[in-house]
């Protein structure tokens, strides 16, 4: 899934689902202090497919327990205006309500997704002792209510081609331009549960992916360009007394690859370069003379 078609779509779900997106909660209370908390986004909310950098990193408030970043699955959930009250017992603090950045990982949890807030950057704190509470109390004590929150999270099973088929999840990451999910499918019945940390493609299972055309395109073009300058061939024949050939071609590029109506075809444009000398012989005992009967050549 590319970044423009989920962000798409958590606009659509924050137009559809408004209430989705404001709440409060009350956690147990903290040494006797109760505390709430409550949020509202003013606008919807994106993802960014990238781990924050490390200056981000440095300034994020952190759980306890998390100090520095995992090496795969961390994306980053930001709210452009998030509105941010809480209340320490019957005291009000004062509202918060700016930019914020919270730094997550995508984990498999037993055939599912649990996703890991890791930290969170806020540009506005409130001054003085408002702001000790907020960074040491309000903000770990939400990223630790959002692991709980967001814990083993499943797709349901599809109705595909008329077949009821269950997906259970093998892998997830996160790549540059696209959040990838991997999965084995069970027809008509619940998929066995996965190991939690795969460490290979399941051998006891087919494995399929489901992947748009401009995706298809965008990996073909990449493996292509791997063969760019490539040597398709180089060779050379001799006939005794009669002629001798010389060849030899290298792949430069392809263009306009185009993925078919079939998804299993595709065709480009070719480059090659090659070049090719036949020399004639004149039949002779001993093979003495001849002469260069063609040369040819051809760059792109």
């Amino acid at each position: 899934m590319g970044a423009d078609a989920i962000n798409s779509g958590l606009q659509t779900a924050y137009q559809q689902h408004r209430d989705a997106f404001r709440g409060s909660v009350t956690p147990d209370p903290i040494k006797g202090t109760t505390y709430t908390f409550a949020w509202d986004f003013l606008d919807a909310p994106s993802l960014t497919l990238a781990p924050p950098d490390a200056d981000l990193w440095a300034k994020m408030i952190k759980p306890d327990d998390i100090t520095d970043l995992p090496d795969s699955g961390v994306l980053q959930f930001v709210a452009q205006r998030l509105q941010a009250d809480c209340k320490v017992g019957e005291t009000p603090l004062p509202q918060v309500t700016g930019k914020v950045t919270v730094a997550l990982q995508l984990k498999l949890d037993g055939g599912g997704i649990t996703v890991v807030p890791l930290g969170a950057w806020l540009e506005n704190l409130p001054d003085g002792p408002s702001s000790i509470i907020v960074k040491n109390v309000v903000v770990p004590t939400l990223l630790t209510q959002g692991a709980d929150l967001l814990k083993g999270l499943k797709i349901p099973a599809q109705d595909l081609f008329g077949q009821t088929v269950t997906l259970g999840l093998v892998r997830v990451d996160v790549i540059p331009t696209h959040l990838v999910l991997a999965s084995t499918a069970t027809v008509g019945q619940p998929a066995a549960p996965a190991a939690a940390e795969p460490v290979d493609w399941p051998t006891d299972k087919p494995v399929f992916t489901l992947i748009s055309k401009g995706l298809l395109t965008t990996l073909l073009t990449a493996t292509i360009k791997q063969y760019e300058g490539t040597q398709l061939a180089k060779d050379d024949k001799t006939i005794q007394f009669v002629a001798s050939a010389r060849w030899d071609a290298t792949f430069r590029r392809a263009t306009n690859l185009t993925v078919g109506a079939d998804p299993t075809t595709a065709s480009a444009g070719v480059d090659v370069d090659w070049h090719a000398e036949l020399d004639l012989v004149p039949i002779s005992p001993d093979g003495s003379g001849g002469c260069a009967l063609s040369k040819a050549g051809h760059e792109s």
